[in-house]
């Protein structure tokens, strides 16, 4: 996978387009069915968070390969930093964050030198 990017508008509309993109790359490169669901899932939630939660005018995807990972990463304007809730499944939304920690092997949040914050994940391309 090469390391690509896309731009959506900073609103709920957005998100579809972003979810496709992903699950584009995701069926380009091969991967198993079980790992492009997690690849589409995950970066819809942070898009969704950085939506709600972000800043600007526009929420920025990049995907890449980094050995045998898919990384995932989104960028907003937004200084709010995730938070991993532990409400349980009758409360409605703050789930994102929970699904990342449970399904990426490994995720993070890096601060912008500017301002903003780019959210990461990444995922074992085999499935397991």
């Amino acid at each position: 996978m090469p390391h690509l990017s896309l731009h959506v508008p900073a609103r709920r509309g957005a998100l579809p387009a972003a979810r496709s993109w992903v699950r584009t790359l995701a069926r380009d490169e091969g991967l198993p069915v079980v790992v492009t669901q997690v690849v589409e899932l995950l970066p819809s939630e942070l898009v969704a968070n950085a939506v709600v939660h972000g800043a600007g005018p526009t929420v920025t995807l990049r995907a890449g390969r980094d050995g045998d990972h898919v990384v995932m990463r989104v960028t907003d304007l937004g200084d709010s930093m995730p938070v991993v809730r532990s409400s349980g499944p009758e409360v409605p939304g703050g789930h994102g964050m929970r699904l990342v920690d449970r399904l990426a092997e490994s995720w993070g949040v890096d601060a912008g030198a500017d301002g903003g914050k780019t959210v990461w994940f990444r995922v074992e391309t085999r499935a397991g």
